[in-house]
């Protein structure tokens, strides 16, 4: 977006920087108005949220919460795994309870609220950071922290939908390829994790007015690179090994499609299924990869390809990743059983 023209210009209001005045308010007696919401895109609003100028990290104290918005097949497991060796015992990997799972769809359309949130504020008494599936920017978790900043992950919309469907599909034959393409759910699966509905208007309204941070799979380092200076968080630790991983899976189904010719996942008739399929997340990733990512870029106060060296190289000289057994420990033993029956 140049000049203020071009495709994207509609959007400027949402992406001109507009001073801390105009940080949004989420409560439920100031409802948000996607057409009105301005949003920082300042320095400091991209690459550290409000810390004043010229105070280090380590001598300020954030009141961010951090949500985590987990895309299936994006990279969100691995980050995660980040934000739980990060965070430790201040990040909380949210669920819906169960009595609200009955009303779950495959989808994860049913959004965790201020009143979930709350809950596990009861039982994360220092909580930083929440990731999940159901951790929907729509939903008014402001009103339990009105200090909430979201991010996400995105991925290229058709290698996203291949990878679902080798991952997540019973069969994986020609037949059952178009049945997984004719089915609603896994339509325009990002725009739908992201607004609510296939809107892909809405979607973008909603990256550009309440997230802070958007990453990209295709450049994965480099994202986690930026999300840390985005964050400001000293304990903030991007190292990874990469988790759930397709080729390391062997359930029934994974060996059963290592005996399949997949080759026409790339034939012509079968992309233009996918790019159908996609129509919405594609203007959702343009809009991402074309405004937001490169801001992102800009705003890093280093030099990224340095930063991005650098993070390599300790990935490959760290043997052992492991989240703090404490975390471990009070996710497993304490969370689950209490939030998930709604009891705290």
């Amino acid at each position: 977006m140049t000049g203020g023209s071009g495709r994207w210009s509609r959007y400027r209001p949402f992406l001109c920087a507009v001073g801390p005045s105009a940080r949004p308010n989420h409560s439920p007696t100031h409802p948000v108005s996607l057409k009105t919401e301005s949003v920082l895109t300042d320095t400091n609003r991209i690459s550290g949220l409000a810390r004043p100028p010229g105070v280090p990290p380590g001598k300020w104290s954030n009141p961010t919460m951090y949500a985590f918005v987990h895309i299936e097949k994006t990279g969100g497991t691995t980050i995660n795994q980040i934000l739980r060796r990060s965070f430790g015992t201040r990040h909380c990997d949210v669920r819906l309870p169960l009595a609200k799972r009955g009303h779950e769809d495959f989808d994860h359309r049913t959004p965790i609220d201020a009143a979930d949130l709350r809950r596990v504020q009861r039982v994360y008494r220092q909580l930083k950071c929440i990731g999940g599936h159901n951790v929907k920017a729509y939903s008014a978790l402001a009103a339990a922290c009105p200090d909430i900043e979201f991010f996400t992950v995105l991925r290229d919309p058709a290698a996203r939908f291949r990878s679902h469907f080798l991952n997540r599909a019973d069969g994986h034959t020609p037949a059952h390829f178009d049945r997984w393409g004719s089915a609603a759910w896994v339509q325009n699966w990002q725009t739908k994790m992201i607004a609510g509905e296939p809107n892909g208007e809405k979607a973008i309204e909603l990256l550009a007015a309440r997230f802070g941070f958007v990453g990209l799979t295709e450049r994965f380092d480099e994202s986690l690179v930026l999300l840390g200076s985005w964050m400001g968080e000293p304990s903030f630790r991007a190292e990874y090994r990469r988790q759930n991983q397709l080729r390391d899976k062997q359930r029934p189904r994974d060996v059963a499609r290592q005996q399949i010719d997949m080759s026409y996942l790339d034939s012509d008739s079968a992309r233009a299924r996918i790019a159908e399929a996609n129509a919405e997340d594609q203007k959702v990733y343009d809009f991402v990869t074309q405004t937001i990512y490169p801001r992102q870029v800009t705003a890093h106060p280093g030099n990224l390809a340095s930063d991005v060296d650098a993070l390599r190289q300790r990935n490959r000289a760290i043997e052992k990743f492991r989240e703090p057994l404490p975390s471990s420990l009070f996710r497993n033993y304490v969370y689950k059983p209490l939030l998930h029956c709604y009891v705290c």
